[in-house]
């Protein structure tokens, strides 16, 4: 069974990936998504850089990290990347693109590498119409203190 009635809306992405000089004798460089676009606008391609298209997908539930990432002073979109036999000098692969705050802990929780990048002012005037009409946050409730519990009341 697929997962596709959870998805609500797809975003497709040209993401481009380079080299990014540093000031240090072992390692001179590092990767680094630099810039990303809307897939349907070709992107400059040039040698040492890789431009992929990815799709990010808006699922119901993650409407909770869509709104934790549009809550900050400034959203990103989170990419997982992977280096191939784990080699820093060859160029990697983004192999996500995501939205949410809560997915892109869970890649960081399980060892992946997540890069990110401001997140376009259109695509969070997007995201946040679609988490405004369909998130309803959980209303927070008072937890009596331990305290002021009976003693085989406490957990």
């Amino acid at each position: 069974m697929s997962a596709n009635f959870l998805v609500l809306a797809e975003l497709a992405l040209n993401v481009k990936i380079g080299k990014v000089a540093q000031k240090s004798p072992w390692q001179p460089f590092r990767w680094q998504v630099i810039e990303m676009g809307p897939a349907d606008v070709p992107m400059p391609k040039a040698e040492e850089e890789g431009v992929q298209t990815l799709t990010a997908q808006v699922f119901q539930d993650q409407l909770q990290g869509y709104f934790l990432n549009l809550d900050n002073d400034t959203p990103f979109v989170f990419f997982g990347v992977r280096y191939p036999e784990d080699n820093k000098n060859l160029m990697p692969t983004v192999f996500e693109a995501t939205l949410s705050y809560d997915e892109a802990a869970r890649l960081m929780d399980s060892n992946e590498e997540v890069q990110t990048l401001p997140m376009p002012a259109p695509i969070a005037r997007w995201l946040g119409e679609l988490v405004e009409a369909k998130y309803q946050p959980e209303p927070k409730q008072r937890r009596r203190p331990q305290s002021f519990l009976k003693p085989e009341e406490r957990g």
